[in-house]
């Protein structure tokens, strides 16, 4: 096998690589060797189901956080009832996609 130095590695690339490793339970130098190979064979890197499922969920909790950070408060079930009349369920849909992957995690 052949070794490869990179240099000049953006802190920015540095950091998403290292967050896909952890991502996909592989060490750093294990995910940029499955990176090149997909590029290098023009194919995507392979993700199980279990990996998929933990960045979907992941990804769903980073977008309710955000959404919760605008918050000041919870909402009262009065005005959840009066959201869900108006149809605007979105935010109350997404809560409850993040608490049953919650829970399946």
């Amino acid at each position: 096998m052949k070794t490869l130095t990179i240099r000049g590695l953006p802190d920015k690339v540095h950091g998403a690589l290292k967050e896909r490793a952890q991502l996909n339970r592989r060490s750093l130098n294990q995910e940029v060797i499955a990176e090149l190979a997909a590029g290098a064979m023009n194919r995507p890197v392979k993700v199980d189901e279990e990996t998929r499922k933990r960045q979907r969920a992941e990804l769903i909790i980073a977008k309710v956080n955000r959404m919760r950070s605008g918050m000041t408060r919870f909402m009262t079930e009065k005005e959840i009832d009066e959201a869900i009349r108006e149809g605007k369920r979105y935010f109350f849909i997404v809560w409850i996609k993040l608490e049953r992957l919650r829970e399946s995690l």
